[in-house]
């Protein structure tokens, strides 16, 4: 799997499963306004007269307006009206008062199945207008990283919750700075623009500070502060109750060891062996966005980080999902055996688990970025 197929196919070929408006029709959808027809000229041949199929016959002209294609919906409302015409004369051997309102309704039903197909088409394509500039703005915000980058192996994945808008305020960066590889993820309070705003100060800031400040201590530091001036900026409720969970990690060159700083953030999980650890912070700091509480900044933690073993780091979308029976997705639990081939094989085995578990829902967004030693 791309690591962007859930922003856009990259071939740029449109889904023929999906309909106008972007929602996966099941397979048997196209074929419902039909069966409605056929069920309706059945019953009025084979029931007396006081029993008709009239609005079943209504309902398919309808229906076949918001599922399928304009030819088709035209098609279909041209064999109703036929069927209804026949089937009139069939019964009575000539046009009655009755048979001319059957046919009024077909005609009103076929011209209103028309329009809603229409309206649908015009829908669909504002939403595919509106869909496009989100993709651009979010491949411009979290740019797919490099495949490899400071001797390690690098993937990551976004998906937002809501596939109308296709953006939200997840973020994850990597930088190749003197000290090593640094690695930055973590997820805006709030949505819209305001968290699309954030999610652009907090990149911009990492990517500058992340080539000149010695320690994770400090480039923390840098962001809280950058956060904390921007603020006022950026809206009325990121400025009095904006803040922003992350994790700074870093990768010493040509070491086997990663360092941890925690605002706030779910802990990254380390994978060797098919063995699942979680490498939550003993004394997490406040999120980014909070140092006016007067907490001191916790020193960062260091993990072995052997070869041969990939650190997978995720935003709460992976771990708040929920089954149907609302237990939470454990990935201690729930990625043992993950394979560690690649980074890319760790990213697709734990967005494949954690769709298990949810039966494919999502009801937030999910950001994930694994390294691999």
């Amino acid at each position: 799997m791309n690591s962007r197929d859930e922003i856009a196919r990259p071939d740029g070929r449109k889904d023929p499963a999906v309909d106008r408006i972007g929602r996966r029709w099941p397979a048997y959808a196209g074929v419902v306004p039909w069966a409605l027809l056929v069920l309706g000229i059945v019953m009025d041949l084979a029931t007396p007269k006081e029993v008709s199929g009239g609005p079943l016959i209504v309902l398919a002209c309808v229906a076949s307006g918001v599922i399928m294609s304009f030819r088709a919906t035209l098609g279909l409302v041209l064999v109703a009206f036929v069927a209804e015409l026949l089937t009139g004369f069939w019964e009575s051997g000539t046009a009655g008062a009755q048979q001319f309102v059957d046919l009024a309704y077909v005609v009103v039903a076929g011209a209103l199945g028309l329009d809603l197909n229409r309206l649908v088409v015009r829908y669909g394509r504002r939403m595919t207008e509106v869909r496009t500039v989100a993709e651009s703005v979010q491949l411009a915000l979290l740019p797919e990283p490099p495949l490899r980058l400071a001797g390690y192996d690098i993937a990551a994945s976004y998906r937002a919750a809501q596939t109308e808008a296709r953006i939200g305020g997840d973020l994850y960066a990597v930088h190749d700075s003197p000290w090593g590889l640094r690695v930055f993820i973590g997820d805006v309070r709030g949505k819209g623009m305001g968290a699309v705003s954030t999610v652009a100060l907090l990149l911009g800031a990492f990517r500058e500070a992340a080539e000149d400040v010695p320690t994770l201590e400090a480039l923390g530091a840098r962001l809280d502060r950058r956060l904390a001036r921007e603020a006022p900026g950026l809206g009325e409720e990121l400025r009095t109750e904006g803040f922003t969970t992350a994790v700074l990690a870093e990768f010493p060159h040509g070491g086997e060891l990663v360092r941890l700083l925690n605002f706030g953030h779910p802990g990254p999980y380390l994978v060797a062996g098919g063995h699942v650890r979680g490498l939550d912070a003993e004394v997490p700091n406040l999120p980014l966005g909070m140092s006016g509480f007067g907490q001191e900044v916790s020193p960062h933690e260091e993990f072995a980080f052997p070869p041969g073993s990939s650190l997978l780091f995720v935003t709460d979308g992976v771990t708040e999902s929920r089954d149907p029976q609302g237990v939470f997705f454990d990935p201690v639990r729930g990625l043992e055996g993950l394979s560690c081939a690649s980074a890319r094989a760790a990213v697709n085995g734990l967005l494949t688990r954690v769709d298990a578990w949810t039966g494919g829902i999502s009801t937030d967004d999910r950001a994930v970025l694994a390294v691999a030693h």
